[in-house]
């Protein structure tokens, strides 16, 4: 399935991603979260990644330097999981790559 972004706006920005993210769709992500990066007034966005199948090391990339951007601005990236299978592709990526304890993982919007 190729990559859909599309652009919420609910509760804040909401970036809800379906599909695989992989390097030649990567950019439509960074040119994404590089708009709502520079718009100041948000203190937080969301990356919703529920609908994802597959992310490469290039969009893990895109994901880490962005939120290491938000973080230097006491901002934040919080990537919205909706799939709490524990052995679903997304939850043992982000574990194997210990990403989920640096990373804002939510399971609902609502915390």
């Amino acid at each position: 399935m190729a990559l859909e972004v599309t652009l919420k706006s609910e509760n804040g920005a909401i970036l809800e991603l379906a599909g695989k993210v992989v390097d030649v769709d990567v950019k439509k992500v960074q040119n994404k979260l590089d708009d709502l990066y520079k718009n100041k007034k948000l203190p937080r966005v969301v990356m919703d990644v529920s609908d994802v199948e597959f992310i490469d090391s290039h969009g893990l990339g895109v994901v880490v330097y962005f939120h290491t951007l938000m973080q230097k601005e006491k901002r934040s990236l919080t990537i919205l999981n909706v799939n709490q299978d524990k052995n679903a592709y997304l939850n043992r990526l982000f574990e194997v790559t210990n990403l989920d304890k640096v990373l804002d993982i939510v399971d609902t919007l609502d915390t």
